[in-house]
């Protein structure tokens, strides 16, 4: 079958089961979430499923737009793949979108034997396993996403990503907020300071004074300090810079969890990695901090819905250096000039 076009859209009516694939990573799974919202508005009638790996699947946990998520280890033996493949086999799917395009995604999507199967060119021989070719022509990632859509014949604008977070949760989040002495009226300011890339992480010390600015001009507030695995003794270490009773590291959370507490922060500041995803995901206002990355790529969230980038575009950026001996990009930017930002964030009408 001929790679689709805008010409010959496939026909949405006849669509019943779409399987959208996107294994890894958190802040990538999150950037996929707009083609959730657009196919349940394009193709209301269909089942949509998502595949990912079982380390990230849990921000889809209960998502009201899938039918049903399928999980999956990031090594699987050759027995494990065959019968995932024999399963995706049976469920006849009509569409597959392959977000991911490696070489188990692409044996994924052709073993599915969907009639329209999307994905990427220029992949090599994973490239023969779709016959809708998508080429994106736009920076933002989200628009990226969404041209897997348009391939297909489908009116795709312009949607902000989405993560469900349910009452029951947010109302976990609040009495585990209380076990660490948050006062239940205090207004929340999150950070997470931690980034798997030197590239993409602020200094320490820049968030500790952040910290501290933020907390002496807001009697009413406080602050979280969120560490992911292995990170724990850094969001203590900033906290203690701090130096605040009002300052809180919060450690050991699952992904769920930690969605359902972000969730109730009236601003968020963290790098360029997956919490700040989640973060706008779940509708914090998001303030993030970008080195090595252009934010019209990796960070592309609207100001009117209360998100905002801190880019210093130094000689040297963008680049794709994850160490780099000077990170001028990143010492460019002052705790001030954030404190500026997350005041006016806090300062702006709710979006």
């Amino acid at each position: 079958m001929p790679p689709a076009s805008s010409q010959s859209p496939v026909p949405a009516a006849s669509v019943r089961k779409v399987l959208v694939i996107r294994p890894r990573f958190v802040g990538d799974l999150c950037l996929t979430t707009p083609v959730l919202t657009r196919l349940k508005e394009i193709v209301p009638q269909a089942e949509l499923h998502y595949l990912a790996e079982e380390d990230c699947a849990p921000l889809l946990a209960g998502d009201p737009r899938l039918a049903r998520l399928w999980t999956v280890p990031r090594k699987a033996t050759a027995m494990a793949t065959a019968r995932l493949c024999s399963e995706l086999h049976r469920t006849r799917f009509d569409v597959v979108l392959d977000l991911f395009c490696n070489p188990r995604t692409a044996i994924w999507t052709a073993a599915s034997g969907a009639r329209w199967r999307v994905g990427y060119p220029n992949k090599r021989l994973r490239s023969a396993a779709y016959n809708v070719l998508v080429r994106p022509t736009e920076k933002s990632a989200v628009r990226f996403h969404l041209a897997s859509l348009e391939a297909l014949g489908w009116e795709a604008p312009y949607t902000p990503p989405k993560l469900y977070v349910t009452d029951a949760e947010q109302a976990a989040a609040r009495a585990h907020l209380e076990t660490l002495g948050i006062p239940a009226g205090a207004r929340l300011l999150g950070m997470h300071p931690g980034a798997r890339w030197p590239t993409r992480r602020w200094a320490p010390e820049d968030f500790a004074a952040l910290g501290r600015t933020l907390l002496g001009e807001g009697p009413a507030d406080a602050l979280l300090v969120f560490a992911g695995p292995g990170e724990e003794e850094l969001a203590h270490r900033i906290v203690r810079d701090v130096d605040s009773p009002r300052a809180f590291a919060v450690t050991g959370a699952g992904l769920r969890e930690f969605a359902a507490i972000v969730s109730l922060c009236k601003a968020f500041v963290a790098g360029d990695s997956g919490p700040v995803h989640v973060a706008a995901a779940v509708g914090a206002p998001t303030i993030g901090i970008f080195g090595r990355n252009e934010p019209e790529r990796f960070f592309p969230y609207r100001e009117e819905d209360g998100h905002h980038a801190v880019y210093a575009r130094v000689w040297c950026s963008p680049c794709d250096l994850d160490q780099c001996d000077h990170l001028s990009c990143l010492r460019a930017i002052s705790p001030d000039w954030v404190r500026d930002v997350v005041r006016r964030t806090l300062d702006a009408p709710a979006p």
